[in-house]
């Protein structure tokens, strides 16, 4: 059965940024055994997928697999997309050595939390407590700088692409791996915003097909046929016959179908022009999804 009449619909495979390869990364711990990575090239049809991989040839994707990998791509013909946040929040980056509080703060991004921040937290509250439109918001969080970045407030409470679950995450391990691998990148040509990107694909899906696919692909008792059903609805994006069983890893594996997403994202950012962000979101970073 069909669903691409409900989501995203198919447009000219013309790009509107010139890249041709996108490299998709679910990022996992250091030791590499919850990574994976995809590759999609742009062609008339649209996007194919010549790549899916949990390992490189015998040897999982440890920091010096992965930055080989990635390292050999072209920064004028690649974008890479990470599903890892890519930024530290206000705090992280903080180089004061005193605290002025939240309060007093004037970094941009503070600034950005305790007024736009704390209005749309307030403002979903609101509409929880009134019966509205986002029933599933029944919590409140207490924003502060040294947890939470801006794009993760809009993402949630603006958007409504991801759960209260997603926020704060900025400062784990896998974070700071991903951080680390941003800097290596940007000493070979690959800066933040313009050909390295931070994903999520379950914000991807919930905007393409909905919030109960993107619930659905890891938690339902059958998620094979939950992904299924949204590699149907992309109906642009198909898997090239060098790839192998790579759609079937991709149905198996939730890292795998991911690794896929956040590469189908970049596509679509460079296919479709999306805007860079601007204002304090350029330090405090930006998680792509479609608009």
């Amino acid at each position: 059965m069909s669903h691409r009449a409900s989501c995203y619909n198919r447009k000219s495979p013309n790009l509107k940024r010139s890249f041709s390869r996108f490299i998709g990364v679910d990022l996992g711990g250091g030791r590499g055994k919850t990574t994976a990575i995809a590759e999609i090239r742009s062609g008339p049809g649209g996007a194919q997928v010549i790549e899916v991989a949990t390992r490189s040839g015998r040897l999982p994707w440890t920091d010096d697999t992965l930055l080989g990998r990635l390292m050999s791509a072209s920064p004028a013909e690649a974008v890479i997309a990470i599903d890892a946040p890519l930024t530290q929040a206000a705090c992280g980056r903080c180089e004061r050595p005193v605290c002025p509080g939240m309060e007093a703060c004037a970094d941009p991004a503070v600034i950005w939390l305790r007024t736009e921040g704390r209005a749309l937290v307030r403002k979903v509250a609101m509409e929880t407590v009134g019966g509205g439109s986002r029933p599933a918001f029944t919590a409140q969080a207490r924003l502060a700088p040294y947890a939470h970045r801006a794009t993760e407030i809009v993402m949630t409470y603006e958007r409504g692409l991801l759960p209260l679950s997603a926020i704060g995450h900025g400062s784990g391990a896998i974070a700071a791996r991903a951080g680390q691998i941003r800097r290596r990148l940007r000493g070979v040509g690959f800066e933040l915003h313009a050909n390295v990107l931070e994903v999520s694909p379950a914000a991807t899906v919930a905007a393409l097909c909905g919030p109960r696919a993107a619930r659905g692909y890891k938690r339902d008792a059958d998620p094979w046929q939950t992904r299924a059903q949204i590699l149907e609805r992309l109906g642009d994006l198909s898997f090239a016959l060098q790839s192998r069983m790579a759609r079937e890893d991709v149905l198996q594996s939730d890292h795998c179908f991911d690794a896929v997403l956040s590469a189908y994202t970049a596509y679509l950012w460079a296919r479709d022009g999306w805007p860079t962000p601007d204002g304090c979101f350029t330090d405090d970073g930006w998680i792509v999804a479609p608009p």
